[in-house]
């Protein structure tokens, strides 16, 4: 669930489900405007269908010349507006998100499950929506998912589909959602896979319950719906001591994530020679926790589950050595750099590598910072789920005159910790500045250097 955007665009105090879809933004010189549309108004028909969302009312506007909308306006009246859509014509509207569906699954692993007292409320929400795939690559498991909705996918091609399969096993899938009845997901992806729907799918692996033979059937099951199935991502379950399920559960160790590897790369390079690509990857946690060596750059192609936490670390290498070809930046040459970047445990040994090359060739005198993770627990390594406390008790291993906390610390809207702590909390206590966002660690630097010229 990509938690900060998901808290933009739809509060959980605003979820609740109403038809038609409200305009937020008018462009003054757009076909919206000229026809009387303002911001609050609510489109409920085109054409005398039903408008659920702004999806709706972009599919069914999008190949007309004539349409007829109906719309309830801010003021309280009902109208119909008769609108010629001239060529190259555009709405020029903004539309209030839709009322996302929640899941209905209890999923034995799902992370919500254990959540720490003080996290952000939305991470108590679970949302299961084939238009949030469609849009952000979210995961769905399509248990529930009735013939109409999957009509809709195809109809309004809401390519691609991000799906959730865990297990083809129908029994052993039924015990690792929580459902009471098995459900046929193979049927499903096959029907969107005859639609011509692109989907890539997601094993979360719990050991003993979906691994071994489970694992390979559910592979082999996937494979023979590859050219419309393009990728199978397979994570490791994260779970701690505070998790509804922890009795249920396996954490995954080095020698296991060593033993996943081996078994699965006879079958990765079969599927490179009779697929024409990897087809099932394995998270970069697995590979890091087991000491192995990252694949090379061609394992991943195009690098379709990078989201999932696939191909990030070799992508960040790659990244990272064409960075120190260069000269270093005339930033850096004015003054050596003097701080702290800010990471994750299981990340760590990867960034002081590039870092300490950057100090060795350009002069900078930068630390990495490996913080541990106290809010959620000491079995989540990874920086997307550091909070604020967990980088303020953190204070210790910090040098130099700032810090850089990256794009994965899971900022909401810019400043806010998944512990709901501020950025601006977080300077006032270390008393550092703090650079942070979704650029490069070279752009991050760069921030850095105007708040150090800023004290």
């Amino acid at each position: 669930m990509y938690t900060e955007l998901f808290e933009t665009l739809y509060p959980i105090n605003s979820l609740k489900k109403e038809k038609g879809v409200v305009v937020s933004g008018v462009d003054a010189l757009a076909l919206g405007s000229e026809v009387g549309l303002e911001v609050g108004d609510k489109i409920l028909k085109v054409n005398r269908k039903d408008i659920r969302d702004f999806l709706d009312f972009q599919y069914y506007t999008g190949s007309e010349e004539f349409v007829t909308l109906e719309v309830l306006k801010k003021a309280g009246e009902v109208v119909k507006l008769e609108v010629e859509i001239g060529e190259g014509e555009i709405w020029g509207l903004d539309f209030e998100y839709f009322t996302p569906r929640q899941c209905a699954n209890d999923c034995i692993f799902c992370f919500c499950n254990q959540n720490p007292v003080g996290s952000r409320e939305s991470l108590f929400f679970k949302d299961e929506d084939t238009r949030l795939s469609f849009l952000h690559g979210n995961y769905t498991t399509m248990s529930s998912i009735s013939k109409m909705e999957l009509d809709r996918i195809v109809e309004q091609r809401l390519s691609p589909q991000y799906i959730s399969v865990h297990a083809t096993d129908p029994e052993v899938r039924r015990y690792l959602l929580g459902r009471k009845r098995a459900d046929d997901i193979l049927g499903k992806m096959r029907y969107l896979n005859e639609q011509g729907i692109q989907l890539h799918a997601q094993i979360v692996l719990c050991p003993t319950i979906n691994d071994g033979e489970v694992l390979r059937r559910t592979i082999m099951d996937l494979a023979q719906l590859h050219r419309g199935l393009t990728s199978v991502a397979v994570v490791p379950v994260v779970f701690t001591k505070l998790h509804n399920y922890a009795d249920r559960m396996t954490a995954v160790s080095d020698d296991y994530a060593r033993q996943l590897i081996q078994e699965l790369r006879p079958l990765q390079r079969e599927f490179r020679k009779q697929l024409g690509n990897t087809f099932v990857f394995l998270a970069d946690e697995f590979y890091l926790r087991a000491g192995v060596a990252l694949p090379p750059r061609s394992h991943y192609g195009d690098y379709p589950q990078i989201e999932d936490g696939v191909g990030m670390v070799r992508r960040f290498v790659m990244e990272a050595k064409r960075t120190l070809k260069n000269s270093a930046p005339e930033f850096i040459r004015r003054g050596k750099l003097h701080g702290t970047v800010v990471t994750g445990e299981l990340f760590a040994p990867i960034l002081a590598e590039f870092v300490s090359a950057m100090n060795e060739n350009w002069g900078t005198r930068l630390t990495v910072a490996s913080v541990r993770n106290q809010f959620f627990g000491p079995e989540i390594t990874v920086a997307g789920l550091l909070t604020g406390g967990d980088i303020v008790a953190a204070r210790q291993a910090f040098a130099g005159n700032f810090l850089i906390v990256p794009e994965q610390a899971c900022l909401k809207s810019g400043n806010i910790f998944l512990d709901d702590s501020s950025l601006e909390d977080v300077e006032r206590q270390l008393e550092l500045p703090v650079a942070h966002g979704g650029a490069s660690l070279l752009n991050l630097l760069q921030q850095a250097h105007h708040l150090e010229m800023q004290r």
